[in-house]
């Protein structure tokens, strides 16, 4: 715990309360004009969430310089935290913008052979493979779940001294980190064509910098306390100083984060004909956690039970031949996966039974190629009728958006050229 009065010089702690007040304001302006455009909520829920890291930072950094011992016990492990649900929430942002997990596994790494791993002796990542998948996901998600015990384990051993029990926790705390960066890394690999489209890199690195910056500041400014350059009170120093330099940061990670995740896209010009949340509902949206505890859940608890391939199965034969992988081929056949009347139908049988018979067979089809199922046309016979909203999320129609509908762009272009030509 710091007990010592210490400060920054005025000239260094007084630019410090204003970088931190503009990257806030900045930052706010920006989370403001996603929920007033709140057209995408699964998409724009986890980009306000990645916004939030910006002004979370300031208000902890520019509080440490003031009030250290109040940052230190209430502020920081808040932040710590966060920097770890962000890592896990611009995972969950790729996710969605490849299409979901489910078109990740049964469709869009249907055609990727499997990547070697770093470290070779970790053998091939197959993101094909649902239980790959969760293990790449849960390499990501640790770190997320490690960080509360590691921030509450930190502030008793700065409380009892514990000094070796710190260094260890320090060790376990370089790795956690360290595996989860290194299976967003991977992730990247896998599917660096597939995210070429949504501009990825900005966003990237505005997670990464953040990260990095905290971590390797930190550990410089405290290796060089060790070294005596501070002279006295070089932990409470080395403590003033890291936060004083993130302050000076922040202006400049506001400004990026702003470029990286832009509103534009989801306003009335980028999505001319989609209604938008109002604002409080936005909000209540935003900051709802169903969607983390569904997800943390299916990961954390259920884990293969949810991730395996016959909840993951692909929908096309044709899409299962294009995988030359013997391993994906024998974990789908250990789960029950078998072909029929030569190799042309699939189906899956429950845990230890063998169909006996082609009737056998029939009856135990779950999916099959040629299967022909009877439609449900109810739907197509009510009338045209105006679209239900849902009466816990009301929405608001733009009666200017249609001035930018891809219609009306085309005429206006039709016009103008007309008008040239004469």
């Amino acid at each position: 715990m710091l007990v010592t009065e210490v400060r920054l010089p005025i000239w260094w702690e007084l630019p410090c309360y204003v970088t931190c007040s503009l990257a806030i304001i900045i930052s706010l302006y920006g989370i403001l004009r996603q929920w007033v455009n709140y057209r995408r909520p699964f998409e724009q829920r986890l980009v306000v969430r990645i916004l939030l890291l910006v002004p979370l930072f300031s208000i902890g950094c520019g509080v440490a310089i003031k009030w250290p011992n109040v940052s230190q016990v209430y502020l920081d492990p808040l932040r710590e935290f966060y920097e770890a649900f962000v890592i896990y929430t611009f995972f969950s942002l790729l996710t969605l913008l490849l299409g979901g997990e489910r078109h990740i596994i049964t469709s869009l790494t249907i055609d990727h052979s499997p990547t070697k791993h770093a470290l070779h002796w970790l053998g091939t990542l197959d993101l094909s493979d649902p239980g790959d998948f969760l293990s790449l996901k849960r390499g990501i998600l640790q770190y997320v779940w490690f960080k509360p015990f590691y921030c509450f384990m930190l502030l008793v051993c700065e409380t009892k001294k514990w000094d070796t029990v710190q260094f260890w926790l320090l060790i376990l705390y370089n790795i956690s980190v360290s595996w989860s960066l290194y299976n967003l890394a991977m992730f990247w690999k896998c599917l660096h064509k597939e995210l070429s489209p949504f501009d990825p890199w900005s966003k990237f690195l505005c997670v990464k910098l953040i990260i990095f910056a905290s971590y390797w500041q930190g550990l410089i400014i405290h290796t060089l306390g060790i070294l005596g350059l501070f002279g006295t009170e070089p932990h409470l120093k080395g403590y003033l100083y890291e936060n004083g330099i993130l302050c000076i940061e922040m202006l400049a990670f506001a400004i990026l984060h702003q470029q990286a995740f832009p509103w534009t896209p989801y306003s009335r010009m980028g999505i001319p004909s989609g209604a938008r949340m109002k604002l409080l509902y936005a909000i209540k949206d935003c900051f709802g956690g169903g969607d983390l505890l569904w997800d943390f859940k299916q990961t954390l608890l259920i884990g293969h039970t949810y991730y395996n391939y016959r909840n993951f199965d692909t929908s096309s034969q044709i899409l299962l031949n294009k995988k030359k992988n013997i391993r994906n081929t024998m974990n789908k056949l250990g789960e029950g996966y078998r072909y029929s009347s030569q190799n042309e139908n699939s189906y899956w049988v429950s845990y230890g039974s063998i169909p006996r018979n082609q009737l056998d067979v029939a009856s135990s089809v779950v999916t099959s190629k040629n299967s022909d199922e009877e439609w449900d046309t109810t739907l197509c016979e009510v009338p045209r009728q105006t679209l239900h909203e849902d009466p816990n999320y009301p929405v608001i129609w733009d009666p200017e958006g249609y001035r930018y509908t891809t219609n009306i762009t085309k005429l206006k272009r039709d016009i103008e050229s007309r008008g040239t030509s004469i």
